[in-house]
């Protein structure tokens, strides 16, 4: 017996039926859910008259091919027992709509990241009332992890409010370039001068959307813990900024050689870049100089970077591990702000913790501390 439920999407957007399939399977429920999109007329006719059993039929309320309350009443006299849902434009406009909730419609939701989290979770609830159930207790693992619920929940949103941030902007930076290519000697001087300043915020809104996308992935992904050698892996880390170095009279320096840690390879990859970059970016007058040492501290390893850069006032050490903080004007230093984040997530995410001792015109020591057991981090001799 097929306990799935399903679902008809009637909508043209393949960005909504991607973002609803990937929080109903962060819900845990997307096996359980089969989903099927009806993109023009024909695609919703054939759904409605075939015998697929929907539970739900989500309408968009804007179709090319149809107004929305005709295919709703198409919905309602060939599949009266389907539960009918509404994506309308604008929360201002879901208000609105709820006088029509009454008239066969289950459920209307706005077209955003908050409207399709409502939907994930009836279909999931849905999905889940649909599947055997027991008569057991809730074991207490289901029972400690309950209070994680408000942290998952925030996850789900950060990515699905990504959802809404993507589409809108890629659309303005395909117009910008077109400005940019097409009309330029139309714009004159001053036109190419606002243009070009609309495109490098547009870029660096991309920029930022990317690094929360990554932020939000670290939040559930799983460290993929092998043996790394710190030594290797600051080489390779230095040789993408080597020719930066080159041209500015940077040094980096080991003060011994470093250990190798059972840790996530990429991860750490992504700390000491984002720790070095940010070294070569608030650097001061004098040649930068960086300097990298490891300590083991009972059961863990303590790596430090030291750098005689600009430096941070005391009041801030802590602040600047938040997202977009940043503690330098961003006129001067161009960024996103998520560096220091994504960092201390990764830190995290391996049991450890990251803290910087700095102050104005004297440098920062940025440090981090990676638990391991007695017989995982030794010291390298290559």
């Amino acid at each position: 017996m097929n306990n799935d439920t399903n679902v008809l999407f009637v909508s043209a957007s393949a960005a909504d039926e991607t973002v609803l399939e990937t929080l109903l399977a962060k819900n845990g429920t997307g096996d359980d859910v089969t989903l099927s999109t009806a993109s023009e007329a024909q695609h919703f006719f054939d759904a409605v008259y075939s015998e697929m059993q929907f539970q739900v039929i989500v309408v968009d309320d804007v179709q090319e091919w149809s107004d929305w309350r005709s295919v709703v009443e198409a919905c309602k006299k060939h599949r009266p027992n389907a539960l009918l849902v509404l994506l309308v434009s604008s929360d201002a406009a879901a208000q609105q709509c709820s006088s029509l909730l009454a008239d066969g419609l289950a459920a209307v939701y706005p077209r955003n990241s908050s409207g399709l989290l409502a939907l994930a979770r009836l279909v999931s609830t849905l999905a889940a009332q649909s599947r055997s159930f027991s008569l057991r207790l809730a074991d207490s693992r289901s029972a400690a992890h309950a209070g994680d619920e408000t942290e998952e929940e925030r996850e789900r949103l950060v990515y699905a409010v990504s959802h809404d941030l993507q589409d809108p902007l890629q659309l303005a930076r395909r117009y910008a370039a077109i400005l940019n290519e097409d009309f330029e000697r139309e714009l004159g001087d001053s036109g190419s001068k606002v243009l070009n300043h609309l495109e490098f915020n547009l870029n660096r809104t991309q920029e930022m959307l990317d690094e929360l996308l990554e932020y939000s992935r670290l939040q559930s992904a799983r460290p993929e813990r092998t043996p790394v050698d710190l030594n290797v892996l600051l080489d390779e880390v230095i040789a993408l900024y080597q020719l930066t170095l080159d041209e500015i009279g940077g040094t980096i320096s080991k003060q011994h050689d470093l250990p190798t840690l059972i840790v996530d390879r990429r991860q750490f990859h992504r700390v000491f870049q984002n720790l070095i970059g940010n070294a070569i970016k608030f650097r001061s007058e004098r040649p930068l100089h960086i300097t990298v040492r490891a300590q083991r501290i009972r059961n863990e390893w303590r790596i430090g970077l030291k750098d005689n850069g600009i430096g941070i006032a005391e009041e801030d050490t802590k602040r600047i591990f938040g997202m977009f903080e940043r503690a330098a004007p961003g006129e001067d230093y161009p960024g996103t702000g998520m560096g220091l984040a994504i960092c201390k997530r990764i830190i995290t995410n391996h049991g450890g913790k990251i803290w910087v001792r700095s102050s104005l015109g004297s440098g920062s020591v940025f440090i981090f501390s990676i638990p391991q057991a007695d017989d995982a981090g030794t010291e390298s001799h290559g």
